[in-house]
């Protein structure tokens, strides 16, 4: 109990002050609405009322958010938490703020039917990212001797179409929605998060530094974001305004109907792993879990502490 009032009363300083700290935050991708919930407190004031002044800046393909938070361009991003526990093990000591994706989105889409589990695809060509997110299936692959050919392409979806591959990789918030958008239909669709391998992925994300100077500041943008995505929850369409906003402000191309479905794909993904409402805490068993396997097939040469990277003994 007395760590909780203790942490309430720092909450309070900045209102007691009215000192407005300037942050600057920073998605793991170009607007759209994987990240309402931010986009929706600062609209509606939440970082404001906080004693923040926050300003939104997006990577670019070629620097991502993890760059910009190592050099020091950004002081709070979002990240994938494989993405982040690997940065973490490479000296970038990181510090999750807050869980908001709760489950895989990640999902393989099979040309073949009946597609079960991963082994059903074995001996296959299949498109993958340059850009990482496959980890998980290169574990699976390695464990059960799959002998998978891995394609890296920038677009997967399109080698897909023409017949070149027999599956591909997809998120199920992105590249599945335009599977469907294109009128495609898969002959199976493989959902990791049933088949054992649920890890969780976007999390907020500062460095340690940052972090031991800025406790308070860090702890008031985390209480603010969850208040934008609990008010997306609640306010589907008025979001779908604010994502459509900082999409045309961006030129992204886009349209509101992709972003809706993807928008209720971030939800769904969001909902706490024991059920109910999402509780935007990273989930210390599934951390673990996560953790054996990144060590266990050499992504990370040391095992992360979860206290540590949760902040909890900072």
């Amino acid at each position: 109990m007395k760590k909780y009032l203790n942490l309430l009363f720092l909450l309070l300083i900045p209102c007691f002050h009215g000192i407005a700290q300037q942050m600057t935050f920073t998605p793991q991708w170009t607007a759209q609405s994987q990240f309402a919930g931010y986009y929706a407190a600062l609209e509606n004031g939440y970082y404001a009322e906080a004693g923040l002044d926050v300003s939104i800046e997006h990577p670019t393909p070629s620097y991502s958010s993890l760059n910009m938070l190592k050099d020091g361009t950004s002081d709070i991003i979002t990240s994938e938490l494989i993405q982040a526990m690997m940065a973490a093990n490479e000296n970038l000591r990181l510090v999750n703020l807050m869980q908001t994706t709760q489950h895989s989105t990640l999902v393989l889409v099979a040309r073949a039917q009946n597609v079960k589990e991963l082994a059903d695809v074995a001996g296959c060509r299949i498109g993958t990212w340059k850009i990482g997110f496959s980890e998980i299936p290169h574990m699976i692959d390695e464990e059960q001797f799959l002998d998978i050919e891995w394609i890296k392409l920038t677009n997967p979806l399109n080698l897909y179409i023409a017949g070149a591959i027999d599956a591909t990789l997809a998120k199920s918030y992105n590249e599945l929605i335009l599977f469907s958008m294109a009128g495609i239909k898969p002959g199976s669709i493989l959902h990791f998060s049933e088949c054992g391998y649920d890890f969780p992925e976007d999390g907020l994300y500062v460095t340690e530094e940052y972090y031991k100077k800025n406790k308070v500041q860090c702890h008031l943008f985390a209480e603010a974001s969850r208040k934008g995505w609990e008010w997306v929850r609640n306010n589907r369409a008025e979001a779908l305004d604010i994502v459509m906003k900082y999409v045309k402000e961006a030129n992204v191309p886009t349209n509101r109907y992709n972003q809706k479905w993807m928008l209720e794909a971030i939800l769904e993904a969001q909902e706490d792993v024991k059920g109910g409402e999402p509780s935007y805490r990273l989930d210390e068993d599934a951390f673990n879990q996560l953790n054996e396997a990144l060590k266990k097939y050499g992504y990370i040469a040391r095992s992360a502490i979860y206290e540590r990277f949760t902040g909890e003994n900072l």
